[in-house]
C-alpha cells in the first residue's frame, strides 16, 4: 500500500469574485426566507386570515426546501452548477414578484413555496461550490457565508419598517432583494461557477452513492441544531411577551439581539475555523448555546433573560455551518450531495420544530414546551460524539485507494476519506 502524507501547510483563504457573488446571493435568499415573520401580520390584516393560514406561509418555504433538498444534487449533476445557481436566483425574482402582487392567500403561500424551492437550489449550489472552491477552508467560507446570510435575514424587518415609513407599503420590502439579484447578474454573470468533479469529468456511476455513518450522524446533529435555532427565533418574541411579560414592541425589538449575536458569533467562528478544525469547535459552541438558552429560558429576571438570548444567539448561530462543514468533510468529493441533504434536513427541521413547539405550547404552556429545545441540544451533543467516534474508528482502519480513482481526488481531512460508490 502506498503511503499518503497529508501536509499541514495551508494556503491562505482568499475571497475572490465568485466568493463575493455566492455570499450576496445567499444573503438575498435568506432575506426572503426570513420575510414571513415580518410580513405575515400585514398579510393577516389585508387578506383577513386566521393564524393557521398565517403559519402556512412559513410551511410553504419549508416544504420548498424539503423538495429541493431531495432533488438539488441531481439537478446540479444533470444541468451543472452555473445553470442551477442562476436558475435559483431567477426563482427568487419570480417568487418575490408573485408575493408582491398577491391578493389571495393561495397566491402568497405558493409564492413562499417558489422562494423556498428555487432559493434552496441556489443555496445548495452556493454551499457546494464554496465547499469545493475553498477546499480545506470550506468551514471558513461556509461560516462567513452564513454570517452574511444572517445580515440579510436581519435586514428584512428593518427594510419593511423603512418602506412603510417611506409610504411604499409592505410590498416595498420585496424590491430590495430583486434589485440586488439584478445588479449581481449585471456585474457577475460571467464569473465562472466551480463545477463538481463528477460534472466536469462526465463521470457516471451506476447505482447509489454510499455515504459513511459519520456523515449521517453529523447530519442528524445539524437537523437538531436547525430545529433549535428556528424554535428560538420563531417563538422567541412570543416567549418574551407571554412568559417574561415584556411589551410586544419591546419584545420584537429585543429579538434583534438574537440576530445581532448571530452576526457576531459567525464572524468569530469564521476566524476560529482558520486555526482550529470545525469538528473540535462543535462541542464548545454547543455548550455556549445550551448555557445561553438555559439562562433565556429560566432566568429569574428580565435582564438575565435578555442576556441569555444574546449568549444563545452567539452559540446557536454556528451550529448549522459547523455541522454542515463537518458532514461535508466526510464526503468532500460529493459536495452537491452534502449540500442537498443539508437543505433537506434544514427544511424538515423548519417545517416541524416551530409547529410542534407551538402545539405543545397550546397544551402545556410555552415555558414548559421550551424544554423541548434543551432536549434538541442534548440529542445534538450525542450525535456529535458518536460521529467523532465513528470518524476515528474509520480513519484507523482506512485503506487509501489508488491515485487514479475518483476518491483520491478528494481532499483528505481529519483522516476521513468518505464516500464509496457502490
Amino acid at each position: 500500500m502506498k503511503n499518503t502524507t497529508v501536509s499541514t501547510w495551508r494556503q491562505p483563504f482568499v475571497r475572490d469574485r465568485f466568493t463575493v457573488l455566492a455570499y450576496a446571493l445567499l444573503a438575498s435568499f435568506c432575506y426572503l426566507q426570513a420575510s414571513p415573520g415580518p410580513l405575515v401580520p400585514f398579510l393577516h390584516a389585508e387578506m383577513h386570515l386566521n393564524y393557521t393560514i398565517d403559519s402556512l406561509h412559513m410551511s410553504g418555504i419549508a416544504l420548498g426546501m424539503i423538495v429541493a433538498g431531495l432533488l438539488a444534487d441531481r439537478v446540479s449533476a444533470r444541468w451543472g452548477r452555473r445553470l442551477t445557481l442562476w436558475g435559483g436566483a431567477s426563482g427568487l425574482l419570480v417568487g418575490a414578484l408573485l408575493l408582491m402582487f398577491s391578493h389571495h392567500p393561495a397566491i402568497s403561500i405558493f409564492s413562499m413555496f417558489v422562494i423556498g424551492l428555487l432559493g434552496t437550489f441556489l443555496m445548495v449550489t452556493v454551499q457546494a461550490s464554496l465547499s469545493d472552491h475553498h477546499g480545506e477552508h470550506r468551514a471558513t467560507a461556509i461560516t462567513e457565508a452564513n454570517m452574511i446570510a444572517s445580515l440579510g435575514a436581519g435586514l428584512a424587518p428593518i427594510c419593511l419598517g423603512g418602506m412603510i415609513l417611506l409610504g411604499a407599503g409592505w410590498r416595498g420590502m420585496l424590491f430590495v432583494p430583486m434589485v440586488i439579484v439584478l445588479l449581481l447578474a449585471l456585474c457577475f454573470f460571467r464569473v465562472p461557477v466551480p463545477e463538481a468533479r463528477t460534472f466536469t469529468r462526465k463521470r457516471e456511476f451506476s447505482g447509489r452513492v454510499k455515504v459513511p455513518g459519520a456523515f449521517w450522524l453529523y447530519w442528524l446533529a445539524m437537523v437538531m441544531g436547525v430545529a433549535a435555532e428556528w424554535s428560538v427565533s420563531f417563538w422567541g418574541s412570543g416567549y418574551l411577551i407571554n412568559v417574561v411579560g415584556i411589551e410586544r414592541t419591546s419584545a420584537a425589538t429585543l429579538m434583534s439581539l438574537f440576530f445581532l449575536a448571530a452576526v457576531i458569533g459567525r464572524f468569530i467562528g469564521s476566524h476560529l475555523t482558520r486555526r482550529i478544525s470545525v469538528e473540535r469547535l462543535l462541542l464548545p459552541v454547543l455548550i455556549v448555546a445550551m448555557l445561553g438558552f438555559t439562562l433565556f429560558w429560566l432566568g429569574p429576571s428580565v435582564p438575565l433573560h435578555v442576556i441569555g438570548l444574546f449568549v444563545a444567539g452567539l452559540g446557536i448561530c454556528n451550529l448549522f455551518p459547523f455541522t454542515f462543514s463537518a458532514s461535508a468533510n466526510r464526503i468532500p468529493q460529493y459536495a452537491d450531495l452534502a449540500s442537498a441533504r443539508s437543505a433537506l434536513g434544514g427544511g424538515l427541521a423548519i417545517f416541524c420544530a416551530p409547529l410542534v413547539l407551538g402545539r405543545l405550547g397550546d397544551m402545556v404552556g410555552l415555558r414548559s414546551a421550551y424544554s423541548v429545545i434543551l432536549g434538541l441540544f442534548v440529542l445534538m451533543g450525542v450525535f456529535m460524539v458518536l460521529a467523532a467516534r465513528v470518524t476515528v474508528d474509520r480513519s484507523s482502519t482506512m485503506i487509501v485507494p489508488p491515485e487514479d480513482t475518483l476518491a483520491s481526488d478528494a481532499t483528505m481531512e481529519n483522516g476521513d476519506l468518505s464516500v464509496d460508490p457502490v
